[in-house]
């Protein structure tokens, strides 16, 4: 038989066992997506039997966080992001590295070890310029080092109040909230807490699936005597730890009609709540 006869046969037996084991994977893959979907079900006519209504629109499809180590910036890097915001200015360490202050002509901002960040500005240090605060305060918070998305803005009289939430990578990070305050057209106060650093993962990803974040939940309803009515929406992100060695632990953020609950993404156990 000729080579390319044989050639032939051999790539037509080829493709014919690469379909056989793309339509066994495509299978396994309907059989998993069918196995979530009654698991889930059952865990919502279970919540549901207990007095709890679930958006299902509010719940995610999955993830897959990692734990992740933070190597902390040196404070010459500190140093940059704060001459960032107030230009040339002088540097204080406190309490041994504890706490780092920089002040100059345009105010004063102090950095925290354990993530808390606050700033005092003089009136037309910063001002917006004709510029929309949503934009400015974004772009100030890119000089300090931080992604944020917006999660409130209070317009009043005399000042403008946005509270942002810092992102890693377009997760939130919960915990790490920041509010920029505006007088006049100028920034004149930052407050709240942030991390800084580069991240490296610190072990395999354990994150509990959807239907047994909301059975956890549903314990913790129960446990603490906090009773809430509908779980509006269930979100994968992380937790400062806020001390050393510091680290973003992946978690579950539950809100529901009568606050917010951040369970350990691992293990289900309560790690804060909010009312």
């Amino acid at each position: 038989m000729e080579w390319s006869k044989i050639k032939n046969i051999i790539l037509l037996i080829l493709l014919l066992l690469n379909g056989f084991l793309l339509v066994i994977a495509m299978g396994q893959d309907q059989q998993r997506r069918s196995s979530r979907e009654q698991a889930l079900s059952q865990v919502l006519q279970t919540m549901e039997a207990n007095g709890v209504t679930v958006s299902r629109s509010g719940l995610p499809q999955g993830s897959a966080l990692y734990p992740l180590q933070i190597d902390r910036e040196s404070m010459q890097t500190s140093r940059e992001q704060a001459e960032a915001l107030l230009g040339d200015c002088e540097q204080r360490e406190e309490r041994g590295g504890v706490r780092m202050t920089y002040t100059s002509a345009a105010g004063w901002l102090e950095s925290f070890s354990n993530g808390r960040l606050q700033a005092e500005l003089e009136e037309g240090a910063v001002p917006l310029n004709g510029t929309a605060t949503l934009v400015h305060a974004l772009s100030v918070l890119e000089r300090l080092g931080v992604d944020a998305v917006l999660l409130s803005q209070e317009d009043g009289a005399q000042e403008q109040t946005l509270t942002f939430r810092q992102t890693l990578d377009g997760v939130p990070v919960f915990g790490c909230e920041l509010t920029l305050t505006y007088e006049g057209g100028d920034l004149r106060r930052i407050e709240g807490r942030r991390f800084f650093g580069e991240t490296v993962r610190s072990g395999p990803s354990e994150m509990l699936n959807v239907p047994t974040v909301l059975i956890r939940s549903l314990g913790q309803r129960n446990e603490t005597g906090r009773m809430s009515s509908e779980i509006r929406s269930l979100t994968a992100g992380y937790q400062y730890s806020g001390g050393r060695p510091y680290s973003l632990v992946p978690v579950w953020c539950v809100e529901t009609d009568t606050g917010t609950s951040i369970l350990d993404g691992a293990t289900g156990a309560l790690r804060d709540e909010r009312r």
